[in-house]
């Protein structure tokens, strides 16, 4: 999918809202508000594992919280009713974990031949760190005082970075001449555990989302205050490039040196055995708003031409 797709869906999306923003009736209420709202809630990835994945992924929750600016546009269609969009643009940060556990088997060699078949086993967690930005076109409805709003957000991650966290971690090495298990030793591989380390983000340069929101506003004069619950999950996203997936989470080196025979113990990438990872967030929104109403009224006044002919196509 190319970013020309995305235009051409925002561009479908502003179409099929157009009919209920631009041409409702002109005889009754229009309003126009500007609001100043805070997010704050949970944020995650739904991933998808790879082909022959060696390690079981699940999402894990981290907290996410923004601010966000609006202007929603309502036209009446009924006593209640109001019918219109919104346009919105927010800032936030947030975290979003991945925790999982995994095995890899291998096989090295020490310095003296002797073959070693290597089962390894952790548990780790995986943080992705993030401002974001967002901007969206919503449709925007009010019964009375109950509203809810849907439509697609774009959102762009910002300053991005990555810590991975291994909880647990077992090392068995396996002499099968001797049918001897050496297991979480110097000799043949040790992790002192918890093991964390910072890294590059790979996270992905953006996502279409969509979202929804519902929830209650209290209208006091031109003032209004609301509180929504929200969601929104991405319905596509710019993957980064995966780099160093075909090796093990946790990798240990063949033993070459008679003299140092300690083997370097590698920490790899949880992309080995995940594809792609669908963000997710949820939460309630606060907001603030400043109501502008204005009646639009068209009156039709037949004027007459010189010849004292109507022009029924005339509006007064």
């Amino acid at each position: 999918m190319k970013i020309e797709r995305i235009h051409r869906i925002v561009g479908l999306w502003m179409v099929l809202l157009s009919p209920f923003t631009f041409h409702l009736s002109p005889c009754l209420a229009q309003t126009s508000a500007l609001s100043i709202g805070v997010r704050g809630g949970g944020q995650t990835y739904l991933p998808t594992a790879a082909v022959g994945a060696t390690g079981k992924v699940r999402p894990g929750f981290g907290g996410t919280g923004g601010l966000d600016l609006r202007y929603t546009y309502y036209g009446a269609v009924g006593a209640q009713a109001e019918l219109g969009c919104a346009i919105g643009a927010g800032f936030g940060y947030g975290v979003a974990p991945l925790k999982g556990s995994n095995t890899d088997n291998f096989t090295n060699t020490d310095y003296l031949g002797n073959q070693m078949d290597y089962t390894v086993t952790s548990d780790f967690t995986q943080r992705d760190r993030f401002a974001k930005i967002d901007v969206s076109l919503l449709l925007a409805m009010r019964f009375g005082g109950v509203t809810l709003n849907i439509g697609p957000r774009f959102m762009l991650p910002l300053a991005a970075n990555r810590s991975l966290t291994i909880s647990e971690a077992n090392i068995d090495a396996y002499y099968p001449a001797y049918d001897v298990h050496v297991v979480n030793q110097l000799i043949t591989g040790k992790l002192e555990t918890p093991y964390t380390e910072n890294r590059p983000s790979n996270i992905s340069k953006y996502h279409l989302l969509v979202a929804a929101e519902i929830g209650y506003e209290w209208r006091f004069n031109r003032h209004a205050l609301g509180v929504q619950l929200f969601a929104e999950a991405a319905v596509w996203s710019k993957q980064s490039p995966v780099t160093n997936n075909q090796s093990p989470l946790i990798g240990v080196s063949p033993i070459t040196d008679a003299s140092n025979p300690v083997p370097v113990v590698t920490i790899g990438s949880v992309e080995s055995f995940v594809t792609n990872r669908r963000y997710l967030d949820f939460g309630i929104r606060a907001y603030y708003a400043f109501n502008i109403e204005h009646v639009v009224e068209h009156r039709f006044k037949p004027r007459g031409d010189s010849r004292n002919h109507r022009n029924r196509y005339l509006w007064w």
